[in-house]
């Protein structure tokens, strides 16, 4: 907070000097000018109250601000001498993985299996033929009349008694005279057999007809496409960009004898490496192969033109008969003999003459004739299919595809993280007062035992011994900018 306090008290005394005591006096424009230097101010001390803050903020970080900003050192002993030297910067060590090997899928295939199976194949297709069934017949006697009833009329005489008396002796008399029929002989065609219509059966005609019969079915099978791969470089970090402090270029640089040296804070970059790795292009895949069916031609016997029938006609079978045909009818007359009268002894009338007919029946003849009993037809018979049995190849259990997932490969690495940034920390050294030379050959002889440049055990701490407590320090990880007592107990210095 003392130094929000100085850099507020700073910003007020640039803007008096800026702004003098004539306010008034000024125009518009610097007034103008004067403010925006003030909020440039403001701006520039925003930020520095915000870096302030965030130092802050650090575990430790105010004990750590107030130690590097004192100067002199807290609990300071006499007859010690201390300096301000760089506690370097933490870091940790953490595993890292690293992909080598993408996931990926593979697929199996599971080809299909097939079995024989035994199929019926249709050598000659199911048909029928028309077998003519011809017509029954049956003998029939009917009477045929060959001469007509006919009516005679016979007269009946009349019967007398006789009477003695003047008085007719014949009266008037009307006989009936019978009048014969007249026949005629006529000749005629009687039909014997009637015409009659016969179905004829007209057989099937057959054609040979070549037919292909798939004797093993289109199959598809799953060919597997292997999946592709190719080479891809990749930045990785190695190292990430950090911060480090590092020493002045010399003793010129320090503000006094009392501060100690001057180190300034250098931005290292990070250090990538180019991992070249194979990464999936294409994933596998499958496609389908079809491969055509198998065919086999095979003669079969096939149907052209159905079974028919037709009519045929066998005309009407006549035979001449010759018989007696009524011309006219058998009659009566009348003839009328006039009365005859005299005196005599007569005969009176009991019954008067009449006629009576007389039928003569008529004549028949038996003719026996064939008569129709069951027309001609035709008669379907079925002529069964004639098969084959063909043995051909089935599906039986279909290709399978199955996805196989392949876990990515990654590879464990160390990196270093930064876990503490590096500052400066007041701590006891060897200086002029508290050193001899004894101390100092045992350091140079303790740096050489490490391999450290050391030409010369002379008891003198110059340059070329400072410069290996240096190495040493940074290999070490020890807090450095001067020979620490720290750094002496681990070189096992007394």
């Amino acid at each position: 907070m003392k130094i929000n306090f100085k850099m507020t008290a700073i910003a007020a005394s640039v803007l008096l000097t800026a702004t003098g005591c004539s306010v008034s006096d000024s125009s518009n424009e610097d007034l103008a000018k004067k403010d925006q230097q003030i909020e440039r101010l403001n701006q520039e001390l925003q930020e520095k109250n915000n870096a302030l803050a965030a130092l802050n903020a650090t575990p430790g970080a105010s004990d750590k601000a107030s130690v590097a900003n004192s100067l002199i050192p807290p609990n300071a002993e006499l007859g010690h001498c201390y300096a301000k030297v760089l506690v370097p910067a933490q870091y940790r060590t953490d595993p890292v993985q690293r992909l080598i090997k993408e996931a990926q899928s593979k697929i199996e295939i599971t080809p299909a299996t097939y079995k024989v199976v035994e199929k019926k194949v249709t050598i000659r297709q199911a048909s029928s033929k028309l077998i003519p069934v011809p017509a029954t017949y049956k003998s029939v006697t009917e009477n045929i009349m060959v001469e007509p009833e006919k009516i005679e009329l016979v007269p009946v005489p009349a019967v007398y008694k006789t009477v003695t008396e003047s008085v007719m002796v014949e009266p008037e008399k009307t006989e009936l005279v019978a009048v014969p029929a007249v026949y005629k002989t006529v000749t005629q065609s009687v039909m014997v057999q009637p015409e009659k219509t016969e179905l004829v059966a007209v057989p099937a005609t057959y054609k040979t007809i070549s037919e292909s019969i798939m004797v093993e079915p289109e199959k598809i099978e799953l060919v597997t496409i292997p999946a592709t791969y190719k080479m891809q470089s990749e930045q990785v970090l190695v190292s990430p960009a950090h911060t480090e402090w590092k020493k002045g270029r010399g003793e010129i640089e320090k503000v006094d004898h009392a501060t100690g040296e001057i180190l300034c804070l250098v931005e290292v970059p990070a250090v990538y490496k180019t991992v070249t790795t194979k990464v999936l292009d294409q994933d596998a895949y499958t496609k389908e192969v079809k491969t055509p069916a198998v065919y086999k031609t095979v003669k079969t016997r096939a149907l052209d033109k159905a079974p028919s029938s037709k009519e045929v006609k066998t005309p009407a079978v006549f035979e001449t008969v010759t018989k007696q045909e009524l011309v006219t009818a058998a009659t009566t007359k009348q003839v009328v003999t006039p009365a005859i009268y005299e005196t005599v002894t007569k005969q009176e009338l009991v019954t008067p003459a009449t006629t009576k007919e007389v039928v003569t029946p008529a004549v028949y003849e038996l003719v026996t004739s064939n008569v129709l009993d069951t027309p001609a037809a035709t008669e379907e018979v079925k002529i069964p299919a004639i098969c084959k049995m063909v043995k051909t190849r089935e599906l039986d259990v279909p290709a399978k595809e199955t996805k196989i997932s392949i876990p990515a490969v990654y590879e464990t690495y160390d990196t270093s993280v930064k876990t503490a940034e590096p500052y400066l920390k007041w701590q006891e050294i060897l200086c002029e007062t508290n050193t001899t030379e004894d101390v100092v050959s045992k350091l140079q002889l303790a740096l050489q035992k490490k391999d450290y440049s050391i030409t010369q055990i002379d008891g003198v701490y110059g340059a070329e011994t400072k410069a290996a407590v240096n190495a040493y320090q940074e290999d070490q990880n020890l807090n450095k900018g001067a020979l620490t007592l720290e750094t002496l107990e681990k070189l096992g210095v007394q």
